[in-house]
């Protein structure tokens, strides 16, 4: 059978039908019926339509073939097999189909649990949940509408597979409340994985933290908290004197620490709760800004941690955080007065301290001060090495070598970094890659056109990237035709495989005899065949390799048109198929055999020389060959040289019965012809019958003894193709 495949016009969208077209010609000589099964563990729900289809000979007919994507078949191109079985000859052709599902990425997140009590601090368990087709890289954030409470991830960044589920934790703290009634902090927990093929990726889920206050109020607790209080004013007071001796005292908390200054300050009016003392200045948070470069690439990087650290007498004091902006600048406002040191760092990146430090020791302090701002402070950060894996697909098995190029996107170079290639299975890995980064990969094998792909590395980022299919480039078979040594013109040139047939002709003038097949798909075995008239035709099998131009086929054409045919059968008059039939006599031995579906036993030799005279041999395994002379006159054809095969072996059947006439049933028959002994039992039905077959021309002797009976044993001789019979007749009495 041949088929032609019409692949959907577009991506595969997971839960929506996509059709895909087979078109199948019979290409037998019977009725047959077409059944297509898919032969793929991907996630593809599919249907055929219609489950069976009917073909005449030389027709044609379509089967759509359904499938529905669900969300877990990876995005990307897949190559699906398509098993298409005939009913009529039990021949099954495979195909593959190129199918693309198109990305579809879902992100779900849930507090568990969605809500805790504590005094200070309380921990929730956040759950990631890749629900799409793609892999995504997830960034975790926590807004708190009160601006109250501190707030941390571990870790920060998630990696989630298709499918897959990963989970953090998050910690929520509080300043600590000694007096008062509960108070509930509503959190929103926000999973970015930013923009995937053009849509945004991001869930939110709901977090509450109650806290409690360290003494529940009443009469006693108040009096004793009281007293409590007075003895840590006191020590309160005493500490701050020496711990804020060399920081410049303010009246006020700085007016960046009110979520509303901006608007007190334009309307004239304080934040609630600051009340200077009459001609006090009042005091303002300073302002820490800059930029944070990716040392691989020198452009911006977003979501990069920057963490301020007060440089206390005590030791470093944390005392705000931000996050970079996606073009790597960064603010920290509201800072109290002092010296800071500056920390950056992310998941997949080596942590810096300002200016470019790996530790706080060689960290350079920064000094902050009241209503003022520090820019400029510029830091380059560098990723953790990543990777690159891969797999390459082609229609070869085993497939072949592919060379993997990468080159960077990043800079002005046009030298690659690294060219790996792929193994046995076609998988490819390319590792210590700097990150982050861009980075176009090329894939080159021979006899294939080059594939492309590209893929951007985050901090650190081991990637999966997509599968690459790999087409073959046309390949071209050329050669010349002759009569003996004289190049022949005029010959019809035909090159079959897979379903498609492509033709050619040898020029009578020029470059006579010559013929050239190009734009051949690759890599496939094409049955060339040659025909002209006057002369036989001749076949040729070759296999193009991907991208192979073949060149040098000499077919040399024998002259004459003569024609045989007929039919071959047993001696009952059965048709046989699989008889060999070969002809001699002719400059070229031809031989064929008789068909075995369809018209069996019919068979048909053409391209013997006229006049002539043949002889044909029809062979078949158990059976006795047979030579018939043929006679071609000028008309060159000769129908009807029928033949009759007969087995080769013989048949024995025989009869036990008693010497009063009676058949005996259950007795034991041995018959041997001295090299081997073949042993039966006479049947009931029919009463003392045993029939022997497939025994070798030759002379045997039967044996026959039965309980109560005298052992007889009788000679008898088998003939080739012959049923020769024999009746044995036991006497009465002990055997012997």
């Amino acid at each position: 059978m041949r088929v032609r495949v019409a692949p959907p016009s577009a991506p595969l969208s997971p839960g929506q039908p996509a059709a895909v077209s087979l078109e199948v010609t019979n290409s037998f000589d019977v009725i047959d019926g077409v059944a297509v099964s898919v032969d793929a563990d991907l996630g593809l729900a599919w249907s055929a339509q219609p489950p069976l289809l009917a073909l005449f000979p030389d027709t044609s007919g379509t089967v759509t073939v359904t499938f529905t994507a669900s969300r877990s078949v990876p995005a990307g191109q897949h190559l699906v097999p398509l098993q298409l079985r005939s009913t009529a000859t039990g021949t099954v052709a495979t195909v593959e189909v190129p199918l693309i599902v198109a990305p579809t990425p879902g992100l779900a997140v849930t507090a568990v649990p969605a809500e805790r009590s504590g005094r200070s601090r309380a921990r929730f368990q956040v759950i990631c949940d890749n629900t799409g087709n793609t892999p995504l890289d997830v960034d975790l954030a926590a807004v708190d509408a009160s601006r109250t409470l501190r707030t941390s991830f571990t870790p920060t960044h998630l990696q989630l597979p298709p499918g897959s589920s990963a989970g953090a934790q998050l910690e929520v703290r509080g300043r600590r409340r000694l007096l008062g009634t509960e108070v509930v902090y509503p959190t929103q927990v926000v999973a970015d994985a930013g923009e995937v093929d053009g849509a945004a990726v991001q869930s939110e889920a709901a977090t509450t933290f109650r806290q409690q206050p360290v003494l529940p109020r009443g009469a006693r607790t108040a009096m004793l908290l009281g007293a409590i209080v007075l003895v840590w004013a006191a020590v309160v007071v005493i500490a701050l004197q020496h711990a804020l001796s060399s920081n410049p005292l303010t009246k006020q908390a700085p007016a960046s620490f009110y979520a509303d200054h901006g608007a007190a300050l334009a309307a004239g009016r304080l934040p609630p709760g600051a009340v200077p003392k009459t001609g006090t200045a009042i005091g303002l948070g300073g302002t820490l800004s800059g930029t944070v470069d990716a040392g691989s690439t020198g452009a911006g990087v977003g979501r990069i941690t920057v963490q301020a650290w007060q440089v206390a007498p005590g030791g470093l004091v944390l005392g705000a955080s931000t996050a970079s902006a996606s073009n790597g600048s960064w603010s920290i406002p509201g800072l109290m007065p002092g010296s800071y040191l500056v920390e950056l760092s992310a998941q997949g990146y080596r942590t810096v301290w300002y200016p470019s430090a790996s530790s706080a020791a060689g960290a350079k302090q920064v000094p902050v001060s009241a209503a003022a701002g520090t820019s400029g402070l510029h830091v380059d950060i560098a990723g953790d090495p990543g990777s690159i894996t891969g797999t390459v697909r082609t229609i070869q098995s085993p497939p072949p070598t592919v060379t993997v190029t990468v080159l960077p996107k990043q800079g002005a170079t046009t030298t690659p970094i690294a060219t790996v290639t792929t193994n046995a299975q076609g998988s490819y890995s390319i590792p210590n890659l700097p990150t982050p980064g861009t980075y176009d990969l090329s894939f080159s094998a021979p006899g294939y056109h080059v594939g492309t792909d590209t893929e951007v590395l985050s901090g650190g980022q081991h990637d999966i990237a997509n599968t690459v299919v790999l087409t073959a480039a046309a390949g071209s078979i050329s050669g010349t035709v002759t009569a003996g040594s004289v190049p022949l013109g005029g010959v019809t040139v035909t090159a079959a495989a897979n379903g498609d047939t492509f033709a050619t002709a040898t020029p009578t003038s020029g470059q006579v005899g010559a013929f050239t097949l190009a734009n051949l798909p690759s890599p496939a075995t094409y049955l060339l065949t040659f025909r002209a008239s006057g002369y036989g035709t001749d076949t040729v099998a070759e296999q193009l390799g991907p991208g192979q131009n073949l060149t040098g086929l000499a077919v040399s054409l024998v002259g004459g048109a003569g024609q045989v045919s007929g039919t071959v059968s047993d001696p009952s008059g059965q048709p046989l198929g699989g008889v060999t039939v070969t002809v001699t006599g002719a400059s070229t031995p031809l031989s064929t055999e008789t068909l075995t579906a369809g018209q069996v036993g019919t068979y048909q030799l053409s391209g013997l020389p006229v006049p002539s005279d043949v002889t044909l041999t029809f062979s078949l395994a158990g059976y006795q060959s047979v030579t018939v002379p043929v006679q071609l006159g000028a008309s060159g054809s000769a129908s009807g040289i029928d033949a009759t095969l007969t087995p080769a072996d013989g048949t024995l059947t025989g009869t036990v019965t008693s010497t009063s006439g009676s058949p005996l049933a259950g007795t034991d028959v041995s018959v041997t012809s001295g090299a081997t002994t073949i042993t039966t039992h006479s049947t009931s039905s029919p009463p003392g019958r045993f029939v022997l077959q497939g025994l070798a021309p030759g002379s045997y002797s039967v044996t026959v003894s039965d309980s109560g009976y005298r052992t007889t044993t009788v000679l008898v001789t088998i003939a080739a193709g012959q049923d020769d019979t024999v009746t044995v007749q036991l006497p009465a009495g002990s055997a012997g």
